[in-house]
Protein backbone atom coordinates (compact mmCIF):
# COMPACT_ATOMS: atom_id res chain seq x y z
CA UNK A 1 0.00 0.00 0.00
CA UNK A 2 1.26 3.40 -0.60
CA UNK A 3 1.89 6.07 1.93
CA UNK A 4 -0.41 9.19 1.39
CA UNK A 5 1.21 12.11 0.92
CA UNK A 6 0.96 14.29 4.71
CA UNK A 7 1.69 17.43 6.59
CA UNK A 8 1.55 17.28 10.65
CA UNK A 9 1.27 20.90 12.18
CA UNK A 10 2.15 21.13 15.60
CA UNK A 11 0.44 24.12 17.84
CA UNK A 12 2.64 26.96 17.84
CA UNK A 13 3.05 27.21 22.03
CA UNK A 14 4.23 23.98 21.75
CA UNK A 15 7.49 24.86 20.81
CA UNK A 16 9.83 25.12 24.25
CA UNK A 17 7.65 23.46 26.13
CA UNK A 18 7.63 19.62 24.79
CA UNK A 19 8.54 18.34 28.33
CA UNK A 20 5.97 19.83 30.06
CA UNK A 21 3.35 18.54 27.55
CA UNK A 22 5.04 14.75 27.17
CA UNK A 23 5.00 15.21 31.62
CA UNK A 24 1.07 16.08 30.61
CA UNK A 25 0.13 13.41 28.86
CA UNK A 26 -1.63 15.23 26.54
CA UNK A 27 -1.86 17.58 23.62
CA UNK A 28 -4.63 18.95 21.62
CA UNK A 29 -4.66 20.97 18.23
CA UNK A 30 -2.21 18.53 16.14
CA UNK A 31 -3.53 18.91 12.49
CA UNK A 32 -2.99 16.44 9.88
CA UNK A 33 -3.66 17.54 6.23
CA UNK A 34 -3.66 14.68 3.58
CA UNK A 35 -4.81 15.83 -0.04
CA UNK A 36 -7.60 17.61 0.62
CA UNK A 37 -8.40 16.54 3.63
CA UNK A 38 -7.36 17.62 7.60
CA UNK A 39 -7.73 15.64 10.68
CA UNK A 40 -7.56 18.25 14.55
CA UNK A 41 -5.95 15.73 16.90
CA UNK A 42 -6.17 15.12 20.74
CA UNK A 43 -3.50 12.79 21.64
CA UNK A 44 -3.35 11.10 24.68
CA UNK A 45 -0.61 8.94 26.40
CA UNK A 46 -2.24 6.01 28.22
CA UNK A 47 -2.26 7.05 32.22
CA UNK A 48 -3.73 10.30 31.01
CA UNK A 49 -6.71 8.67 29.38
CA UNK A 50 -7.11 6.57 32.14
CA UNK A 51 -6.98 9.60 34.63
CA UNK A 52 -9.58 11.75 31.96
CA UNK A 53 -12.22 8.55 32.22
CA UNK A 54 -11.84 8.44 35.45
CA UNK A 55 -12.87 11.96 35.64
CA UNK A 56 -15.37 12.20 33.62
CA UNK A 57 -17.63 9.15 34.71
CA UNK A 58 -17.44 10.11 38.08
CA UNK A 59 -18.54 13.52 37.18
CA UNK A 60 -22.51 14.62 36.22
CA UNK A 61 -21.29 13.73 32.85
CA UNK A 62 -20.24 10.26 32.91
CA UNK A 63 -19.41 9.59 29.58
CA UNK A 64 -15.95 10.69 27.60
CA UNK A 65 -16.22 11.90 23.61
CA UNK A 66 -13.18 13.18 22.15
CA UNK A 67 -13.21 13.40 18.01
CA UNK A 68 -10.11 11.71 16.72
CA UNK A 69 -8.38 10.26 20.08
CA UNK A 70 -5.31 9.30 19.23
CA UNK A 71 -3.60 7.36 21.96
CA UNK A 72 0.24 6.95 21.89
CA UNK A 73 3.02 5.61 24.34
CA UNK A 74 4.51 8.96 24.88
CA UNK A 75 3.27 12.30 24.09
CA UNK A 76 6.20 13.66 21.92
CA UNK A 77 6.52 14.87 18.41
CA UNK A 78 8.61 11.95 17.30
CA UNK A 79 5.55 9.55 18.68
CA UNK A 80 3.39 11.42 16.87
CA UNK A 81 4.71 11.43 13.59
CA UNK A 82 5.82 8.19 13.79
CA UNK A 83 1.84 7.16 14.77
CA UNK A 84 0.57 9.47 12.18
CA UNK A 85 2.53 7.62 9.50
CA UNK A 86 1.18 4.82 10.19
CA UNK A 87 -2.18 6.13 9.81
CA UNK A 88 -1.19 7.35 6.89
CA UNK A 89 -0.04 3.80 5.40
CA UNK A 90 -4.39 2.82 5.55
CA UNK A 91 -5.05 6.82 4.03
CA UNK A 92 -6.53 7.44 7.33
CA UNK A 93 -9.26 5.44 7.34
CA UNK A 94 -9.50 5.45 11.28
CA UNK A 95 -9.51 9.75 11.10
CA UNK A 96 -12.80 11.62 10.71
CA UNK A 97 -12.18 15.06 8.77
CA UNK A 98 -12.56 18.58 9.46
CA UNK A 99 -15.65 19.60 8.16
CA UNK A 100 -14.74 21.81 4.97
CA UNK A 101 -15.42 25.56 5.27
Amino acid sequence: MNLVAYDVRFPDYLDGYEAETEAKGYLVGVVVSAENRSFELAVYDRTRLVQELDDELDSDRAYFAVPNLLVVRSVTKAEIRKTVEALARGNFQELVPNPVE
